[in-house]
């Protein structure tokens, strides 16, 4: 097998990728098919690519990546600034991007996803005070235990915590900007207790911790359903009615 395959295989299964992309894709389950166009912005190497029924699915992100797959499409580009017109795709979906973007622009990504979105946008983000303190808890356990701290982990603390109440304000206040009408829905995703238990096998080996991980991706489906006071990340669904 070869290496790309087998970065394949563990992003498709492994908790710290699965939970967030199984759970959006449930939410999308009956929005997407496979002809559905669908942005896929801040997607990084694979995305919702294989979570999702799309066969049409484009992928932008400011880091560039050598995957190759039919039916996705890569575009080197920024969530803050998307090239593309108005309405472009049915579905504009950005899955753990907004916590990484300075406060002051988060409001411009979510309004580029308004725009070329025609019927639904899907942004999903970890957000809460609980979310936040087990983030930065793990962030001074790995300095304790003089490991280095993971550059996802610096740029979730390097801003406040999106907040699911704010950006549903942000979505609907852009959609009555640009004289459409959207209903929102929040869902939730992701066991805190459950990423709290793989933390602690990081914190202890990279081979447990790798065990653990395949072991809580495989699980998953038979775990219960994640409810707002458990949940690390937050999943808005934001659908236009006709016009």
């Amino acid at each position: 097998m070869s290496a790309g395959s087998i970065r394949k295989l563990l992003y498709n299964w492994a908790w710290d990728t699965r939970c967030r992309n199984v759970d959006v894709a449930c939410v999308l389950r009956s929005i997407v098919n496979s002809e559905t166009s669908l942005l896929d912005a801040g997607c990084g190497e694979y995305g919702l690519f294989g979570f999702v029924p799309s066969k049409n699915i484009t992928g932008v992100d400011v880091l560039p990546t050598d995957v190759r797959i039919n039916g996705f499409r890569f575009v080197h580009g920024s969530i803050v600034l998307l090239p593309f017109a108005e309405r472009t795709f049915s579905v504009a979906a950005s899955v753990d991007v907004l916590e990484h973007l300075p406060e002051n622009i988060r409001a411009d990504a979510i309004k580029q996803l308004v725009m070329i979105a025609d019927k639904v946008i899907l942004i999903a983000f970890p957000c809460g005070r609980a979310s936040q303190e087990m983030d930065e808890n793990f962030s001074k356990e790995l300095t304790y235990a003089d490991q280095p701290i993971p550059d996802w982990l610096v740029e979730h603390l390097e801003n406040p915590y999106p907040d699911a109440d704010a950006v549903v304000g942000e979505i609907e206040s852009e959609a009555q900007r640009i004289g459409r009408k959207i209903k929102t829905s929040v869902f939730y995703s992701e066991d805190r207790s459950v990423a709290q238990f793989l933390r602690r096998l990081a914190l202890k080996s990279k081979y447990l911790y790798m065990a653990g991980n395949l072991a809580a991706g495989f699980l998953l489906p038979v775990l219960p359903k994640v409810k707002k006071e458990n949940a690390y990340r937050s999943i808005i669904l934001a659908e236009f009615e006709n016009d």
